[in-house]
């Protein structure tokens, strides 16, 4: 059945990955002329951060003109699809979501089963959902669309000043603060691998989510950086950036280094768009848009492991018994000495990766594969 238009409901004004992702749907679906309805979720939380321009864009572009034959699509988590149920009839529920380990918490099969369609971001989740039992007629690959008039190379920015300044190379890593993104191994791994008279910076981008303070992220992050590295070659930033800022901070760095089990990657994508190195591992959702002529690919070890002890017992709903990639500290190190010091391969990849994002994964790209599977096409 051909569908009318779109109810959203999702994290849009969030500052963090998913609200990111959510805005970028929504350019997909503007790029695609889908009328659109936005019901928001957590609907002031970071409403500030993402600047009035970007506020403004989200108000004009909801409808409620979008047919009588529309779909509701739920972004999140499947244990939040069912708190925010639409104000109208609607024709199909899509849930979109994505999982970062070889398989889903224990009772997201059964709710996504009782959806239409399910959405994921990448190959990785499809095979994982459907081996953790959700149905795989009902899973669709929709990988995440990226502003590209916003990220591309060349494009103007006020740099970042560091006190000190930052050395002559910078390598990047933004990340919300949690265990699983593995901030003490890319340190371990960074220590390990540069001597401190050497000319490369780590910078490291934190989003503080709630139930954390700054200073406390800050006291964690301290207990990983040697003392006489830390703000002279490794740097911490914990203030709130907006959208603006973040693409200066992306702009002042050489380099983009993650050893996060990604479900995706955005803040790496986001740089490759730019115009910058990256490095990912080649496991997970990494893998749908990193390659080894776009990127540097960390090879994780063969077999899996456990995922980190402290989610399995802080989070057992999500994480206990679950198994993700082992990565090895040498080889993170060994990535990122091959990007610092081999700069023809910097420039070669930073190409190659620009152009696959802008003609991949644009939102007219993304929101055409949309149209298709909503059949308006």
């Amino acid at each position: 059945m051909t569908c009318t238009g779109v109810y959203w409901v999702g994290p849009v004004y969030d500052m963090g990955g998913y609200g990111n992702v959510s805005r970028n749907y929504l350019r997909a679906l503007e790029a695609a002329e889908i009328p659109v309805y936005i019901a928001p979720t957590m609907a002031s939380r970071h409403k500030t951060e993402i600047g009035e321009e970007t506020v403004k864009w989200l108000e004009s572009l909801s409808t409620d003109e979008i047919g009588d034959r529309p779909v509701c699509i739920q972004h999140g988590v499947p244990p939040h699809f069912q708190m925010h149920r639409p104000a109208v009839k609607v024709a199909r529920t899509i849930g979109v979501t994505l999982f970062e380990t070889d398989r889903v918490p224990g009772d997201w099969p059964h709710l996504c089963n009782q959806l239409d369609e399910v959405w994921v971001p990448s190959k990785f989740n499809f095979e994982t959902f459907s081996r953790s039992g959700v149905d795989p007629g009902k899973l669709r690959v929709v990988p995440y669309p990226i502003d590209v008039t916003r990220f591309y190379p060349g494009r103007p920015y006020n740099r970042i000043v560091f006190t000190p300044p930052l050395r002559n190379f910078s390598f990047l890593y933004v990340f919300g603060f949690d265990f699983r993104k593995g901030v003490d191994l890319l340190i371990y791994s960074f220590c390990r691998e540069f001597d401190r008279t050497e000319d490369v910076s780590l910078v490291l981008k934190v989003y503080v989510h709630s139930g954390y303070k700054p200073e406390d992220v800050m006291a964690v992050i301290r207990s990983y950086v040697p003392a006489d590295r830390l703000f002279s070659q490794i740097f911490v930033i914990v203030e709130p950036f907006g959208e603006q800022e973040l693409i200066d901070l992306y702009s002042s760095c050489d380099a983009y280094v993650s050893v996060d089990r990604a479900g995706w990657g955005m803040p790496a994508m986001e740089m490759m768009a730019l115009g910058k190195p990256a490095i990912g591992l080649n496991w997970g959702g990494y893998t749908e848009f990193m390659n080894g002529v776009n990127s540097v690919l960390i090879e994780p070890e063969k077999e899996l492991v456990p995922v980190d002890a402290k989610l399995q017992t802080e989070r057992p709903e999500y994480y206990f018994s679950h198994m993700w990639a082992d990565i090895r500290p040498d080889r993170v190190g060994g990535a990122m000495r091959e990007l610092f010091e081999d700069r023809s391969k910097r420039e070669r990849i930073s190409r190659k990766a620009a152009f696959d994002v802008h003609f991949e994964y644009s939102p007219s790209v993304i929101g055409g594969k949309i149209r298709q599977l909503l059949g308006m096409n």
